[in-house]
């Protein structure tokens, strides 16, 4: 099977794995856990609906982008685990660690005509009133 269809759930869902033993999320998902002894012990825990808060982030103005500059950022989300990934629909210059984010799917590259799709993140939309 191609690493796409193994890593299915991961890939098109952004499901991590949950330690039963000591509740630890991994993003990615894991066999062995990262704070405990625990092997073969995890259960899948969907995180794409899951909101995230921005601890870190770097931005890249030299990396090929079709919309630079490139942001990327370490996320903590509500509940536990943490995930580095790329921002988008963000403005580098109004970016702050604290700020809240979503995930969302979208195209991260595309070569001899197919498109590869992972998440990213993006600043939470609040809604006008």
């Amino acid at each position: 099977a191609s690493a796409a269809a193994r890593t299915e759930e991961w890939k098109y869902a952004f499901v991590g794995s949950r330690d039963r033993s000591s509740g630890a999320i991994h993003l990615p998902p894991a066999r062995i856990s990262m704070k405990g002894d625990a092997v073969d012990d995890m259960e899948p825990v969907p995180m794409a609906d899951v909101p995230a808060t921005v601890v870190t982030f770097t931005v890249d103005r030299l990396v090929y982008s079709p919309s630079p500059p490139v942001v990327f950022a370490v996320l903590d989300f509500d509940g536990g685990g943490r995930f580095a990934c790329e921002l988008t629909d963000v403005d580098a210059d109004e970016l702050s660690i604290g700020d809240r984010v979503e995930m969302t799917f979208r195209r991260i590259s595309s070569g001899d005509g197919i498109h590869n799709y992972f998440w990213k993140a993006r600043p939470i939309r609040i809604p006008r009133s």
